[in-house]
């Protein structure tokens, strides 16, 4: 049975994305880079962390609506992944079906552009990049995420190209599941998690709700 943890693992968006780079060398005319969605930042942990908290542990609250930029820097910092500098330049998206994490080549972490090597004299450092992720599963104590392709310049990487690597990273990362492509956050039994545009919604029932009904009522 795989482990499920209750947050990502440390930079595995970013590392998805380098997989890409490396397998691919994609050379597409390079496409305008898409300035929408929010960016990984540290006042956005701290927002996102308040909404969690309100409704899933303190119950403050029955529902909230965090950014998704925020969500998603939230999760990352409770692993441990160092303050984001305010150069970082991801930026992440969403609608009601996808979260896309999307970059550049010139955008990765310095330690990460050193492990990719030689891809950049191969690659635009400009090109852009886009991890395309689902969320199939939003219930039932569990946010399901599932990678469902990576881009490179606009075109996908193909299949049989990525699944190696990824298979490989979910031999080093327990989270992962489905082959490399899905990991998993838990939640309240009783919570659903509902995508939005540029934002994920968190709900919890009303408390009479979860309460069992008392004999001979």
């Amino acid at each position: 049975m795989k482990q499920v943890l209750d947050s990502f693992e440390p930079g595995v968006a970013v590392r998805y994305m380098a997989i890409a780079v490396v397998v691919a060398m994609a050379t597409g005319p390079l496409a305008a880079q898409q300035q929408g969605g929010s960016r990984l930042t540290n006042d956005g942990v701290v927002r996102a962390a308040s909404a969690v908290d309100s409704v899933f542990l303190e119950r403050t609250h029955l529902v909230d609506t965090v950014n998704i930029g925020d969500f998603a820097a939230y999760l990352l910092a409770r692993l441990g992944v160092p303050p984001f500098e305010d150069s970082l330049a991801f930026r992440v998206s969403s609608d009601s079906s996808r979260v896309r994490i999307s970059g550049r080549l010139m955008d990765f972490p310095a330690e990460t552009r050193a492990e990719l090597g030689v891809v950049f004299s191969f690659i635009d450092s400009l090109a852009p990049l886009v991890a395309e992720i689902s969320m199939p599963q939003r219930s039932n104590g569990l946010m399901r995420f599932r990678l469902e392709r990576v881009t490179i310049n606009g075109f996908g990487i193909p299949t049989f190209l990525l699944n190696p690597a990824l298979i490989e990273w979910e031999r080093r990362y327990p989270v992962l599941s489905s082959g490399g492509r899905e990991f998993l956050v838990a939640m309240p039994p009783e919570a659903v998690a509902t995508m939005l545009r540029d934002g994920i919604e968190l709900r919890m029932p009303p408390v009479d709700a979860r309460k069992p009904v008392a004999p001979g009522r």
